[in-house]
């Protein structure tokens, strides 16, 4: 009886360690495959100099590393942030599991026709990594993604994921160059600016034109030679420091010719232009927004614009939205920085 038990469980083991082996087999490990690649992270991200992104619809955009800060497609800087976001990425990515045999070919075909291209350069020209991001887990908690290193692609898809963080990765590489670009408006130190002018169309005689020279800040009118004395220093040299971050909210990429071509047509509410010791201006005109949202006024009436958002246009290039808590901080009249 003992020896019938005995061998009872010696069977029962031996079944146990088939079905381990079996199982394990059949959901994949990264051994199973010869010329499965893993290595997706990059620890000296300080040495990535480009990153060229593309996606299946054939959009693309390259983001370089420059003197001036990561720019896109070479003519615009980059929003730091999102550079920020993906050199986090490259540092913290992490294999969650690899892609199980039963799904394999699924994970596989969907890569190879509707994936996100991801190249990085450090220093070379070609790219140290490439990174072909696939869709989302059922439970979008992971990524299907699949590397290539000097050329050579991985046998194996794996499941990605971000120490930190619970999500789907291939959302943050997007190809729409204006995405990347970084939304700043005015970014200047004091001593950078030669000179602000400020023009309200509704209220003419309140537009203002601010000069330096020689670090001393004068108060002109709009256009005039003389300046306007009895000026308060503090408040004029308070003003001037606020141009060193001011952004927009977004690019109306969805407004038509028509509507566009409508709001600029329009009268502006004001404009404000900068030009800094290089003689380089940078100029801004803002135009109400209807109220779209039907909003109310205190006594219950219908307000004629929007009270959060206006349209601007920067450099005769950029059709925008912008935030009234933004741009409050420069809409002075001219009337505030005089002493009395």
């Amino acid at each position: 009886m003992k020896k019938n038990n005995l061998l009872l469980l010696l069977v029962t083991i031996l079944l146990a360690v088939a079905a381990y082996f079996y199982f394990n087999k059949s959901k994949g490990t990264i051994a199973d495959r010869e010329g499965a690649l893993s290595d997706f992270a990059i620890k000296d991200t300080a040495s990535i100099d480009k990153i060229f992104i593309a996606d299946a619809d054939g959009q693309t955009v390259e983001l370089t590393k420059s003197e001036k800060g990561w720019l896109v497609n070479n003519e615009y800087v980059a929003r730091p942030d999102n550079i920020a976001i993906l050199l986090k990425t490259f540092y913290r990515i992490n294999v969650q599991m690899p892609v199980s045999n039963a799904s394999f070919n699924t994970v596989v075909k969907n890569i190879a026709t509707n994936s996100v291209k991801v190249e990085i350069y450090q220093g070379e020209s070609k790219p140290s990594k490439t990174y072909y991001l696939g869709g989302p887990t059922n439970d979008h908690l992971g990524t299907y993604m699949l590397l290539q290193e000097d050329g050579v692609k991985s046998t194996m898809p794996f499941i990605m994921g971000m120490s930190g963080f619970n999500g789907y990765l291939t959302a943050r590489f997007f190809t729409n160059p204006q995405q990347w670009r970084d939304a700043v408006v005015f970014k200047y130190q004091q001593a950078d600016i030669k000179n602000i002018k400020v023009e309200y169309f509704e209220t003419p005689e309140q537009s203002f034109e601010i000069k330096q020279t020689v670090g001393q800040l004068e108060l002109f009118d709009l256009n005039g030679s003389k300046a306007i004395n009895n000026v308060n220093e503090a408040a004029l040299k308070d003003y001037v420091e606020r141009y060193q971050k001011i952004y927009y909210e977004m690019i109306d990429e969805d407004a038509t010719k028509e509507h566009k071509d409508s709001v600029i047509s329009s009268t502006p509410y004001f404009s404000i232009a900068v030009t800094n010791v290089n003689d380089e201006v940078n100029k801004i005109v803002v135009y109400h927004m209807p109220n779209f949202r039907t909003l109310l006024d205190d006594k219950g009436e219908l307000r004629l614009y929007d009270v959060d958002r206006m349209y601007g246009y920067l450099n005769d290039d950029l059709f925008l939205f912008v935030q009234f808590v933004t741009f409050d901080k420069l809409s002075f009249p001219k009337t505030y920085f005089t002493k009395q």
